[in-house]
């Protein structure tokens, strides 16, 4: 592992409110959606908002298998690993957002809501272009 662009990744992932999220659906095919990032702490272990009866989260029961893509013009950061559904009210807490439920009818029970739920994503494999160096390896 490339340690120096790790630590660069870690630091970057913290600038990203949004990603890109490849899902497999129900034919198998890849399916990619925007998501918000839930104040990511490093590329190890992110958070996702979601629904119970979004497709995101139907299909991950069926295929937890995913990867996140985060970028800007000069840096990319593209994790692939497996995903776990989250719904106890202690993570809801933590990674509440108010912004989350403004205008919006999506969670009108807000912070409780029962639909309200994220995704974890543990990462197992990385690949970065950071700093026009690139670097691929697998985490344990």
């Amino acid at each position: 592992m490339n340690t120096k662009l790790f630590e660069k990744a870690n630091e970057l992932i913290k600038t990203f409110a949004y990603a890109s999220f490849g899902v497999i659906d129900e034919h198998g095919y890849p399916s990619v959606s925007a998501v918000s990032l839930q104040n990511p702490e490093n590329i190890s272990e992110l958070y996702l908002t979601t629904t119970l009866d979004s497709n995101k989260a139907k299909r991950l029961q069926k295929n937890n298998k995913a990867s996140i893509n985060c970028y800007t013009s000069m840096n990319n950061i593209t994790l692939v690993g497996e995903t776990e559904i989250v719904s106890d009210q202690e993570t809801k807490s933590k990674y509440w957002q108010d912004w989350v439920a403004l205008g919006s009818d999506v969670y009108p029970g807000g912070v409780s809501d029962p639909n309200y739920c994220f995704i974890r994503f543990t990462t197992k494999r990385v690949t970065l272009w950071i700093d026009e160096e690139g670097a691929e390896f697998t985490l344990d």
